[in-house]
């Protein structure tokens, strides 16, 4: 039998709240879950008058279920979608869960990988993999409208199973 993976989701004040994301990971302005189009509406990110504006960290994770005997070699990168000109997504990974924050991420520090071989490592525990975390940074320099123009972007978590 195959291992069954879900994408998990933690927000709010330590400990947080884990919720399951739907289909959609969206980086706000405010720590609410993501997964609702009118979360998405209320809490956008706005386009600063001089420096940089930050969305909220949105910590993510996989869980496994099922029957197996390992999970290896769990990568996660952004595989489809361009930020327009002026934004960027930022990630890293960490093992346990702090309250987002919406300044400079000290986890989320660098771009987002952009292919599966330079995907950020997440390490495996038995249930989940360490968490994901990301982050949009919006210049002053960037056009209004949404971050990342429709389908939106895809990101991608891959992984071994025996």
């Amino acid at each position: 039998m195959a291992a069954t993976f879900a994408w998990l989701e933690r927000y709010g004040a330590t400990p947080g709240t884990t919720v399951d994301p739907t289909s959609y990971v969206h980086l706000l302005s405010a720590d609410v879950a993501s997964g609702n189009d009118t979360n998405y509406t209320n809490y956008p990110i706005t386009v600063p008058g001089a420096g940089d504006d930050y969305s909220y960290e949105r910590y993510v994770r996989g869980k496994w279920t099922g029957t197996f005997n390992n999970i290896q070699n769990v990568k996660f990168w952004k595989s489809a979608g361009s930020p327009n000109t002026g934004w960027t997504i930022n990630a890293g990974v960490t093992s346990g869960f702090s309250t987002p924050v919406d300044t400079a991420s000290a986890i989320a520090a660098a771009a987002i990988p952009t292919s599966q071989g330079a995907g950020l490592t997440l390490t495996f525990d038995g249930t989940y993999s360490q968490f994901a975390v990301m982050q949009a940074v919006v210049a002053s320099t960037a056009g209004p409208g949404d971050m990342i123009t429709s389908p939106g972007a895809t990101y991608s978590l891959s992984y071994d199973e025996s």
